[in-house]
This record gives C-alpha cells, structure tokens and sequence, in this order.
C-alpha cells in the first residue's frame, strides 16, 4: 500500500514538472516567434524605465522593454532592447522617445509610426538588431529635473524668508498703519453713512432736476423750432436782396467808369452854348 503511494506520488511530481515545462516552451515559443527585437539608444539617463516597461505606438502597447546596456563606445549612451508584436509598422523614419505614465506609474517608449513612403525597418546581416533612433533631447531622464526643481524651490523660500527678515519692521508698520486706518474707518462708520446717503440724495436731486428741465423745455421745443426756420427763411431773404443790390450797385459803377460825363449830366456829349441872336 505504502509502495502504490509512493509511486502516485512520483508520478504527480513527473507531470508536474512536464506541464510546467510545457508551458515554459509554449511561452517562449510564442514570444520568439511573434515579436521583433530592436535597440534604441538614448543619449543620457533612462530613469523610470525598467525591465517589462511597455512600448507604445499612437498610444497603443505594441512590446516591451528587454533589457539595458551602456554603449561601449560612449558611456554617456544607454542602448534599450526592446521587442515588439510582429507585423508592427516600424519604419526607417520611425524615432523612439520616452514618455511618462503618471507620478507612479514610471515610463515608456514611444515610436513614432514614420511616414507610410518610407521603407520599413528590417534586420540584415550586418545590422541584425536594427536600432531606433531617438528624438533630440529624448533619454535626458523624465525624473533627474526634480531635484535641480527641488533647490530651486529652496533657494527661493531662502530667498523669501531673507527678505521677509530684511523687511519685518516695514512689514509690521504697514500691518500697524492698516490696523489704525481700519479702526479710524469703524469709528467713522455713522460719518461715513451719512456722506454716502448725501450723495445719494444729491444725486436723486440732479435727476428729478434733470427729468423737469427735460420737460419744460419739451413744451417749448416746438415753438423754438418754429422761430428758429422764421428766422433763417428771413435771413435767407436778406441775402438774395443783399444779392441784388450789390449786383446792381456793381452795374452803375460799370456806367460810371465807362462815361462819367454823360452818366452824371444824362446824354453822351454835353451841348454846346450858341448865344442868341446870331
């Protein structure tokens, strides 16, 4: 009995190690055979990214990141390895460039499609990892500006506080002055409603002023109209009589300047004296 147990229990062990590696097989196969691999090489820190980091497409997961490594040629340079499903459009023109998933949630790559003329990126036998470029800029690290934000904000409250200490007695003189013109101001409170109810009658006064002198001169207006078209018809009249008398004024000058003799004595020549009786 002790024999037939010992032997299911071997027997359960053996196939669970088979389904396990069943399993382990099934899930390599698929990732080898279902992604391509690609390197992109960003220029500075890639904090944030970690091995499973997702790669995106228009905001699409198309893979993930693999693996890091410094480029051996320049330290300075950090080369990715990502891989992503098959048949993804990654073009020659494609760039990569990192991009934050919220406060907590790290970051990603994201390519860029590329344009649809331009050829896509293969593999060859020279290059047999085709490497992505990056955006200028990209990999400069999402998360190395807070701490220069940090101590900016520090030398800021440093600098507030210097001069809060530098200005404390200006401060308390002008909280002091406030303080008085506020109680000045409470005390004056009764003053102060009687000068603003003034006004307010004053201005009600200016407006029934106003609404009377409207009016009265409402009743008249019609009567100043009428004076007033009397006075330019007869101002007109003026005008033309004024017209023609100086157009014939300007007549008998005319006369008088071209014969003065006969214009004064009546004729073109004055007659001659004959004496009687001859």
């Amino acid at each position: 009995m002790e024999t037939k147990a010992n032997y299911l229990m071997i027997g359960g062990f053996v196939l669970g190690i088979l389904a396990l590696a069943f399993i382990f097989v099934f899930w390599m196969s698929n990732f080898t055979a279902g992604g391509k691999q690609y390197y992109v090489v960003f220029q500075g820190s890639v904090a944030g990214l970690t091995s499973g980091s997702p790669v995106l497409l228009n905001g699409l997961r198309i893979g993930e990141v693999q693996s890091f490594e410094l480029d051996p040629n320049d330290a300075r340079k950090v080369r990715v390895l990502v891989s992503v499903r098959e048949g993804t459009p990654v073009r020659t023109d494609s760039r990569a460039s990192m991009h934050s998933m919220g406060l907590t949630g790290g970051s990603a790559i994201e390519i860029t499609p590329g344009t649809p003329e331009e050829p896509l990126l293969v593999a060859s036998a020279v290059d047999p990892i085709p490497t992505i470029k990056s955006d200028p800029g990209s990999g400069q690290g999402l998360f190395d500006a807070a701490p220069a934000a940090l101590n900016n904000a520090n030398v800021l409250l440093s600098r507030l506080n210097e001069l809060v200490a530098e200005n404390q007695q200006s401060i308390n003189t002008t909280v002091t002055n406030v303080e008085q013109f506020t109680t000045m101001l409470n005390g004056q409170r009764e003053e102060i409603s009687q000068a603003i109810t003034s006004v307010s009658e004053g201005a009600q006064s200016f407006r029934d002023l106003s609404s009377k002198l409207e009016v009265s001169l409402g009743d008249n207006v019609d009567q100043l109209t009428r004076t007033a078209n009397d006075g330019m018809q007869e101002f007109a009249a003026f005008m033309r009589e004024g017209r023609r008398a100086a157009a014939t004024l300007n007549r008998i000058l005319e006369k008088f300047e071209a014969n003065p003799r006969g214009f004064l004595l009546g004729g073109s020549q004055v007659p001659e004296y004959t004496p009687r009786g001859r």
